[in-house]
């Protein structure tokens, strides 16, 4: 008698996508801790926009690096961070707090999601960056804390991140 079980598995590409980094970058990561239900909360339609590898069938993905990380200002995750949103009603739309340093394995347990080894990563505090190849939500008038220079690539042209919400003429 013979036992003919045939498994397949779907390939799956996760990438590494670094061309929201322009040039070499300064030193400046600090760690911080991510609230990962607000990770799963993200809505179907923008979970490309934030991971790479992720289908409704996977055990395990990434977060993309480059992410606008935010602090939580209120509730039971406050001090945690999770991504920039200007919608968010959680503190998250207040101010860019710095951008995920690397691309950060998520593992889907019974559980819940959690970060592969601890729930805390790097976050860039500073740095010259291509905002347009930023993932996740749009940072266009987005309030920046840390240091951050945009940069065009094409024409070098440079731009200091504004540290404070623009106001009227």
């Amino acid at each position: 008698m013979t036992n003919n079980m045939v498994r397949t598995t779907g390939l799956r590409t996760v990438k590494d996508d670094q061309t929201w980094r322009y040039g070499e970058q300064l030193s400046g990561t600090v760690s911080v801790t991510l609230d990962m239900d607000v990770f799963q909360a993200i809505t179907k339609a923008d979970r490309d926009k934030y991971f790479t590898g992720y289908t409704d069938d996977a055990t395990d993905f990434y977060i993309k690096s480059g992410l606008p990380l935010a602090r939580i200002t209120s509730g039971a995750s406050a001090g945690l961070y999770g991504p920039y949103n200007p919608s968010a009603t959680d503190g998250r739309k207040e101010a860019v707090a710095g951008l995920l340093e690397s691309n950060i394995h998520v593992l889907v347990t019974a559980g819940g999601w959690v970060v592969d080894d601890t729930q805390m990563v790097g976050m860039r505090f500073r740095g010259n960056v291509i905002v347009e190849n930023l993932p996740g939500a749009d940072v266009t008038d987005a309030v920046w804390n840390g240091d951050f220079v945009a940069v065009d690539p094409d024409t070098g042209v440079t731009k200091r991140l504004p540290n404070e919400k623009k106001t009227g003429n």
